[in-house]
């Protein structure tokens, strides 16, 4: 059985070219969410947040001899337990990464880790869009600026009373799919007279590129969280090129 850790686009895109190959797939997401984007797939689906020791008991269980991970570019404990599950049990490893791209804004600000970003945010002045999942809203419960703060998230009822749940109210919740052209990005930046916006670099599949363009031209600054660097086994930017690999 071939395990593909998947929840994002990029595995749905990776799954619709795989299947024409080999049918004894598995895949596991993080979340129901992450499941849907795979529906109408023929292969089988795992929704469930796992750690190393679940990891472990899930390719014991379900035979697994290959492990393909498609993880979201910032899911690094997902990719850290995976390659160690791989290791300890002599299982081939396999990871698709996000192309990154070569494109800076006008204004930005960068940092490594979400403790400092928080410090600097807490510290500007004007309205602030955060494009960090709803994973991240915990972290900013308790800043003096909250108020100034919008928060866009999936329409999901439970990331919206997550964002209630941390004292955000609903007129700061934009909830609402993507993705988004850079046209929708600019309206939603004069809609809350933004100034600042803060996202990972997600590339284009997480449309890093349109958000540029759109704070480019309407003159604010991106906040990057950086993403950090991390030393993967059989790496490929291109699916097309992992999915020649895998089939021989």
């Amino acid at each position: 059985m071939i395990w593909v850790i998947g929840g994002t686009k990029d595995s749905r895109d990776f799954l619709e070219k795989y299947v024409a190959y080999e049918k004894d797939i598995i895949v596991s997401t993080a979340t129901e969410y992450g499941g849907k984007l795979l529906e109408n797939l023929d292969i089988k689906i795992s929704s469930e947040k796992m750690d190393k020791a679940a990891m472990l008991n899930f390719a014991k269980e379900n035979n697994i001899n290959r492990i393909i991970d498609i993880s979201h570019p910032y899911a690094f404990e997902v990719s850290k337990n995976a390659m160690e599950v791989a290791d300890e049990t002599n299982i081939a490893y396999y990871r698709f990464e996000r192309e990154v791209i070569d494109l800076l804004p006008k204004k930005y600000s960068k940092f490594e880790n979400i403790e400092n970003l928080l410090k600097y945010v807490e510290n500007l002045e004007g309205n602030i869009l955060v494009t960090l999942g709803s994973n991240n809203v915990p972290l900013f419960r308790y800043m003096k600026n909250l108020s100034n703060l919008y928060f866009r998230i999936l329409p999901k009822w439970d990331m919206v009373k997550r964002c209630e749940d941390n004292n955000i109210l609903p007129k700061n919740i934009v909830a609402i799919q993507g993705p988004f052209t850079e046209a929708m990005n600019i309206a939603m930046i004069e809609q809350f007279k933004i100034k600042y916006l803060i996202t990972k670099r997600a590339g284009d599949t997480g449309g890093e590129r349109e958000k540029v363009s759109a704070c480019d031209k309407t003159d604010i600054e991106i906040i990057y969280l950086d993403k950090k660097e991390m030393e993967y086994r059989n790496c490929y930017s291109n699916i097309d090129e992992l999915i020649e690999v895998l089939k021989d």
